[in-house]
């Protein structure tokens, strides 16, 4: 039954990131009174009507949590709508859906067209846990992806630091999920210059490389809006309030030093070996997690449910 939920419930959210995105540029549509065609909402509600109705009857209170999450998408993108507009302070003059063009690290789901040929790009997120991806953040890039974008380690460290830990491959080593936790552990270890620590347990961890901090830092901020330079807008579906920043977008990355720097504990769960979720915290609070994830969905309950999905690179908010 937890398979089939988390399938289900997979599929309501799909839905609702979409209904989020077409459900704001209706709304920026209507208030701006602009006669461009509304975007058609019939697919995403369809997915999420079709998912509620999949639930079954020991989950009837999720029917109306989804029923919930639905009504505040619906509130935070009139209120989303509102704010643009008072914020860019121009006449809108059209509003493309882009969301499937993500190649290059783009994060735009919606290119806003105003007077003077102003483009706004538009990155809308839903969230309920105070958290937010930043482009590109779910990837089974390792390196590419992660280790090369936030802590520039090159091809050569990455491999070098592979056969080190005994992985011959990269197929070797995403045979389970906490080969990877242990990669990203050393990567943190190596280039932060960590001191202090256990594989297992960062309570104590020490940076000594506050240089490697900044940099990870702007890469973050730029990845956050893509490489398209979105604005960033995340739905909070538990309230329906909205959130345009995270709590990086207020640190002076510049004057950081290596004493406001600390890791999550990142310690294990009973029973295995690393953890698989890591952080970094500034003054004591968390900035950003890098979470590292086994198969989930249909390979769950399979022998394949332990090998290596992706790593989720998000902001606090």
């Amino acid at each position: 039954m937890g398979l089939q939920f988390e399938i289900i419930e997979g599929r309501f959210h799909d839905g609702l990131g979409t209904y989020a995105e077409v459900s704001l540029a209706n709304a920026l549509i209507a208030i701006a009174g602009i006669s461009q065609p509304f975007f058609d909402v019939t697919k995403s509600n369809a997915k999420m009507l079709e998912a509620i109705s999949a639930l079954p009857d020991e989950h009837g209170l999720s029917k109306g949590i989804f029923k919930k999450e639905i009504e505040n998408i619906e509130k935070a993108s009139q209120r989303g709508a509102v704010e643009i507009l008072l914020q860019m302070q121009k006449s809108l003059k059209q509003v493309r859906h882009v969301a499937r063009d993500y190649a290059d690290a783009k994060a735009g789901d919606l290119i806003l067209e105003f007077a003077e040929q102003t483009f706004l790009p538009l990155s809308v997120k839903t969230d309920k846990s105070g958290r937010a991806a930043v482009a590109e953040g779910q990837t089974p890039e390792i390196w590419a992806k992660w280790a090369n974008r936030y802590f520039n380690v090159s091809e050569i460290e990455f491999n070098s630091i592979l056969l080190s830990l005994s992985f011959n491959s990269l197929s070797d080593l995403k045979t389970h999920y906490l080969n990877v936790s242990e990669v990203v552990a050393y990567i943190l270890i190596q280039k932060l210059e960590v001191t202090d620590y256990q594989l297992n347990d960062f309570r104590h961890a020490k940076i000594g490389n506050i240089a490697a901090i900044k940099y990870l830092f702007y890469q973050l901020l730029h990845y956050k809006t893509g490489n398209d330079s979105s604005r960033v807008v995340v739905f909070d579906r538990t309230t329906g309030t909205i959130k345009w920043e995270s709590l990086l977008d207020a640190i002076p990355i510049d004057n950081l030093t290596s004493e406001q720097i600390s890791l999550l504990p990142s310690r294990p769960r009973k029973g295995r070996r690393i953890g698989s979720t890591f952080g970094i915290k500034v003054d004591g609070k968390t900035v950003v997690t890098f979470q590292v994830k086994h198969k989930r969905g249909a390979a769950r309950d399979t022998k394949r449910r332990d090998e290596f999905s992706d790593i989720t690179t998000r902001l606090q908010l």
